[in-house]
């Protein structure tokens, strides 16, 4: 079986697929370093150019991925061709870079991504990069003296916390699964997956993200909730009930600063909602989205939004806004083509820890433009076509 990473990346050095090693380190460096992380991830798309180029054909790990390719594509096709439209050529080049172009990243990273097997070696990278900017942030903070918190990400690492916290809540959808696993673990093995769990548990709790302590708990209904039985149960009511209690106690702990967060967010979503409104199928592309944000609130007489430089602050309104309904319901074939894979050789425990993701890319579309920004787009991409692949279960 060939399952270890040191296997994988003997097979895949033996293969000559050196972009996807360049890929692999830019999974590593996401949560660490925003440039660092794009810079290896360039020199992977070109790694990958040079290779299809010498070999004079195009490699798709698997059959999936060039199912994700064409969609990705004719996404970002839709949005070029109504920009011009709506706008002009020259609108539409100059605002390219800061707009569109990172989207090129739906069918750019699935082109550059191997089979299920050795799509673990980057999937792995990226949790143990999360891991090591907790250590790597904690060791800054005590030397320089300062709280361990979301800021202390913002300045050490530039990450903002809600990015690395669904890194994380990954790797705890994919401990839960192991834990509730049908395949009988050792104590010492449950004990471990136990503490991970715990700690990562203390970290979202001490970021002070609402968000991410309701898909914790979410993701351990989704997950635990199914395996419960007679036999169990009496193991996962003490989880739930301590859940509960930590949430509640999060709950008091957060109000005031939640509810200052939904607030500015309602009147953001209120004027996003208003946008999509005056042309709902295509959308409006003749500025930016918070400058039609801006221009929506200078309106309706908020003032004080003005100077804040904020987006819709929710990727399905960002979308509709912007896209309209023809350009979400393209961004849904996504969806579409995962469950279409879906087959008997599909395992159940990846369609589950699949189901887990959902989860997460659900919520925090509600809360943030995700997909707007490297750390974003970057996990949304690979995490989509990770998952893709492993559900279809088929090789090229």
């Amino acid at each position: 079986m060939l399952n270890k990473p040191l296997d994988i990346i003997k097979l895949v050095v033996k293969k000559g697929d050196y972009s996807f090693l360049a890929l692999t380190l830019s999974m590593f460096l996401l949560p660490l370093s925003i440039n660092l992380s794009t810079f290896t991830l360039i020199a992977s798309i070109v790694l990958k150019i040079i290779q299809s180029i010498y070999h004079k054909e195009l490699k798709y790990g698997s059959k999936a991925l060039k199912h994700s390719v064409i969609i990705g594509f004719v996404f970002l096709v839709y949005i070029i061709i109504n920009s011009i439209i709506q706008t002009n050529l020259r609108h539409t080049f100059v605002f390219f870079e800061k707009q569109f172009s990172h989207f090129t990243l739906l069918f750019i990273i699935p082109f550059i991504m191997g089979n299920k097997k050795e799509n673990k070696l980057p999937f792995y990278a990226l949790l143990i990069g999360s891991l090591v900017a907790i250590i790597e942030v904690f060791a800054l903070s005590v030397i320089n003296k300062i709280p361990f918190d979301k800021y202390a990400f913002l300045r050490f690492l530039d990450i903002h916390h809600t990015y690395l916290s669904i890194y994380l809540l990954t790797l705890v959808n994919l401990m839960l699964i192991k834990l509730l696993s049908k395949n009988k673990l050792k104590i010492n093995t449950k004990l471990f997956i136990l503490i991970i769990i715990s700690l990562l548990f203390w970290f979202v709790f001490s970021l002070d993200s609402k968000a991410s302590m309701v898909i914790f708990a979410l993701l351990f209904v989704v997950q635990a909730l199914p395996k419960v039985n007679k036999k169990n149960i009496k193991f996962h009511i003490p989880f739930l009930i301590g859940i509960i209690i930590v949430f509640v106690v999060f709950n008091t702990k957060a109000s005031v600063n939640y509810e200052k967060a939904l607030d500015f967010r309602l009147q953001i979503w209120e004027e996003s909602f208003k946008i999509f409104e005056n042309n709902p199928f295509f959308g409006n592309l003749k500025s930016s989205e918070k400058d039609l944000l801006n221009y929506n609130h200078y309106l309706s007489g908020k003032y004080y939004f003005l100077d804040s430089d904020l987006n819709s602050h929710n990727q399905y309104l960002s979308f509709l806004m912007k896209y309209g309904l023809v350009g979400v319901s393209i961004f849904f074939l996504f969806m579409i083509n995962m469950f279409k894979k879906v087959n008997v050789k599909s395992q159940k425990s990846k369609i589950r820890e699949f189901l887990g993701w959902t989860v997460i890319i659900v919520l925090v579309f509600y809360i943030e433009n995700l997909l707007d920004r490297h750390h974003g787009i970057v996990y949304f991409s690979f995490m989509y076509n990770y998952y893709l692949v492993a559900v279809e279960n088929e090789e090229i």
